[in-house]
């Protein structure tokens, strides 16, 4: 995962940032080592230049990287391809993307840019797959809407917490790294 290149021009509106390699990997890995990768239909929602897939591809799942910008699905597949590591390609508004998987990966949106765009793409997650691993910021307003979400869905949700290594991205970043803490969902539809 750690030679996906970030996107050369990353645009705001779409809040692209490269998911640092240690969360990256500890999302994939959380996901393999509970089953939910290795021979597995997984999408990566969010995709950016294809980070999250890579792992997934590497562990051996079949993975759809799916985002609005043509621009990072084209590096995402170079990238891929350069590592021989297979996954499909789907230009598409990941907050109405349809179709049906086992797994979702993502790190959406923060909602920055876009007010509520993370639980956009939440929902979407939660309505394609039966299991779901997403990034989202660590506030105790965002976990108690998030969760009311999930169970609105019929989910049971795991939390992760972690520190977020965030190294400058855009012009007005300054900081060498600017850390924050973020959660790691795990959401899996509830049986019975």
């Amino acid at each position: 995962m750690e030679q996906i290149p970030p996107h050369p021009s990353p645009k705001w509106e779409l809040e692209q940032y490269l998911t640092p390699s240690p969360i990256a990997s500890t999302l994939v890995w959380t996901a393999f080592l509970q089953g939910a990768i290795e021979g597995r239909k997984v999408a990566d929602l969010g995709c950016g230049t294809g980070r999250l897939c890579a792992g997934v591809a590497a562990l051996s799942g079949e993975c759809t990287c799916v985002d609005v910008d043509r621009e990072s699905l084209e590096i995402g597949k170079d990238a891929l391809r350069e590592l021989e590591l297979e996954a499909d390609f789907v230009e598409a508004d990941c907050s109405e993307f349809h179709g049906r998987f086992h797994t979702v990966v993502q790190n959406p949106p923060f909602g920055q840019a876009k007010r509520g765009m993370d639980l956009k793409f939440l929902r979407t997650a939660l309505k394609i797959a039966e299991v779901v691993y997403s990034i989202h910021k660590s506030n105790p307003e965002s976990r108690d809407l998030i969760f009311r979400e999930a169970r609105a869905h019929g989910f049971s949700v795991d939390v992760v917490p972690l520190s977020y290594p965030m190294t400058p991205y855009y012009p007005w970043h300054r900081e060498r790294v600017h850390r924050f803490l973020v959660d790691i969902y795990v959401f899996r539809k509830s049986t019975g």
